[in-house]
């Protein structure tokens, strides 16, 4: 929530007073040890009465000094045993300065209020537009920061947006001699209609989101099964959206079953691990950005969700009815069948398993609900851009840093017949994506695309590209003899440091912080030194080398779209030698694998 949380705050385009933004910091911070059963030190911070209270070290709020209130202090204390919250993240720049400006506004607190931020609602809203464009970010989202980028580094990052991989020199060149209006667009719309290219980068995005992968626990005696290639045709076909996820929560064929199946983990496992429960908290999470964890064990006291709700949803997906269990004790009571919002349907409990399932797919893609399509717009947006207008992305019913842009473009994407591509483009032609990208994370997100990293599958194939050594051993097969996509490997330990999981977990965003794990694997790892040995290999095959310098041409042209400067040229010289060997060249390409422009994508 934190970029969201910023923007609001800052940006002020749903900000609706100080309480507005310091209880999404409550939400996100306090309320997991200070609200519902939890009152730790004796501070409930979910009720006026709670916070004016106060707890066993005294009042959180000093209305005649608010500077030196005990919340304030707490959260921006430097030693270890009087910081809050006692583990996990800091509050942030943005999060301090909401909580301050609440206090010193005197800490007003709504009669009436959740235990969550404020609740977006079911339906999409008929919002008007902010300027006159013809492109739905244009037309309804923020004025973008800055200048456009040049060519070529649009180029670049279209490319690694939109199918994972670099643009070729000879292409860049030839996009940027171009005089057309329209060359930018016509670039987007040529990228999303390579049906392969596009299936080959976003399958590890539904990866990710599905928990698909090749091995792992449960596919030999756990009953799971992937669905890659299913996956892979989905994407190719460019099935339209509402479609593909019906077909995955109430599968027609054993081919995309797996995703509702879920695992059946070994040893003794609690109702939440069991595959009714499975069901009903990944649906909700990756088609509805709503987040049912915690309420699979009780009433969940940082959103609105509730025990019962969530076991009538994980019944409708059980073969045997199930019974409420709190905090793994059963109640004895039967749990009901139902759906998360009672209005959109019901589920028949005396109706065949197949039956509840579609039931719970048509009203997880009906028009009438709202979260679907912004879920999935979030999702993307998040992708080009770097954060999503709602964070966390799971957390969907938080109203977000720009509530009319998220309906106009779901509103959008539900009139094009919920096609992805057609998103992907109404995105990439912004003015907002064509910005500079920003660094400053008020502003990088909404008002400017955010700098990224390259995702290991990117990073793999773009070291292939440069070298023409794709890689080896591919777990899934491929026809036609191209270069393999990372993807279709199983996971190794550079890819892992990178930032690839295992998929037993659904991930909706891979962390992209650097770790001390990346560290040691790109400087020294085996396996980054395998790949770029093969690479130079590879290189030195395609035939006799050429000369040092037109060489380090050739491999700046490749990773960065540009010559040497004069000190890089001189130093690939003295690496390779006047007489370039293998040996040399493996170094050389270590160099520009590890360089940040080169891994980042800007």
């Amino acid at each position: 929530m934190n970029a969201a949380l910023a923007l609001v705050f800052l940006v002020g385009s749903v900000d609706d007073g100080p309480w507005t933004a310091a209880h999404a910091v409550l939400a996100e911070h306090c309320f997991a040890c200070h609200a519902g059963e939890q009152r730790k030190g004796g501070l409930a911070l979910d009720s006026r009465a709670g916070w004016q209270r106060g707890g066993v070290s005294g009042a959180a709020f000093d209305a005649a000094h608010p500077a030196a209130s005990l919340a304030l202090a707490r959260v921006t204390a430097t030693d270890e045993l009087d910081r809050m919250p006692p583990k996990g993240r800091r509050l942030n720049e943005a999060e301090v300065a909401a909580l301050r400006a609440w206090l010193d506004a005197g800490a007003e607190w709504p009669a009436e209020h959740s235990t969550a931020a404020a609740i977006a609602p079911l339906a999409l809203r008929e919002v008007a537009p902010r300027r006159s464009a013809t492109n739905v970010v244009d037309a309804y989202g923020p004025e973008p920061l800055g200048a456009s980028v040049d060519d070529t580094t649009f180029a670049r990052r279209v490319h690694l947006d939109l199918v994972g991989l670099l643009p070729e020199p000879e292409a860049v060149a030839a996009f940027c001699a171009d005089t057309n209006a329209d060359k930018r667009e016509r670039l987007v719309r040529t990228l999303l209609a390579d049906d392969r290219a596009y299936a080959e980068h976003w399958i590890s995005f539904w990866n990710d989101l599905l928990r698909n992968d090749f091995q792992g626990t449960g596919y030999i005696d756990g009953g799971r099964s992937q669905i890659t290639q299913w996956l892979y045709d989905a994407l190719v076909r460019d099935e339209p959206y509402d479609r593909f996820v019906r077909e995955l929560i109430a599968p027609t064929s054993s081919a995309s079953e797996g995703f509702v199946r879920g695992i059946v983990w070994r040893g003794d496992n609690n109702v939440v691990q069991q595959p009714p429960m499975q069901a009903a908290i990944h649906v909700s999470q990756v088609f509805l950005g709503v987040n049912l964890k915690c309420a699979a064990c009780h009433d969940s006291f940082v959103n609105d969700w509730s025990l019962a709700g969530t076991f009538a949803l994980a019944n409708s997906f059980s073969e045997q009815p199930l019974s409420l269990v709190r905090c793994e004790t059963d109640l004895g009571v039967a749990a009901g069948y139902g759906f998360l919002w009672p209005e959109l349907g019901t589920v028949d409990g005396a109706a065949p398993l197949a039956e509840r399932r579609a039931a719970v797919a048509g009203m997880v893609t009906t028009e009438a609900n709202g979260y679907f399509a912004r879920c999935i717009v979030n999702r993307l947006w998040a992708r080009l851009f770097g954060r999503g207008l709602v964070e966390p992305l799971d957390e969907m019913e938080r109203e977000g840093v720009d509530p009319v842009l998220l309906d106009a473009l779901a509103q959008r994407f539900v009139a094009s017949g919920y096609k992805l591509r057609d998103l992907l483009f109404e995105l990439a032609t912004s003015e907002l994506y064509q910005r500079a990208a920003a660094l400053d994370p008020v502003d990088a997100g909404y008002r400017a695309p955010a700098v990224k990293r390259m995702s290991a599958e990117q990073f793999y194939d773009a070291l292939a590209q440069v070298t023409g050594a794709g890689r080896e051993n591919p777990a899934f097969g491929l026809e036609g003899g191209a270069f393999v996509r990372a993807w279709r490997v199983t996971l190794d330990p550079l890819s892992k440091a990178l930032g690839r999981t295992a998929r037993e977990q659904v991930t909706t965003r891979r962390d992209e912080a650097a770790t001390t794990l990346q560290a040691l694997e790109l400087a020294n790892g085996e396996t980054l030194h395998s790949v770029l040995r093969r690479g130079a290999e590879a290189l030195s095959a395609e035939r006799a080398l050429p000369a040092s310098e037109p060489l380090s041409e050739q491999l700046f042209a490749r990773a960065f779209l540009r010559a040497p400067n004069d000190d890089e040229r001189q130093l690939a010289l003295e690496v390779l030698g006047a007489e370039p060997s293998p040996e040399g060249l493996a170094d050389v390409l270590w160099c520009l694998a590890l360089h940040p422009e080169f891994q980042l994508i800007r």
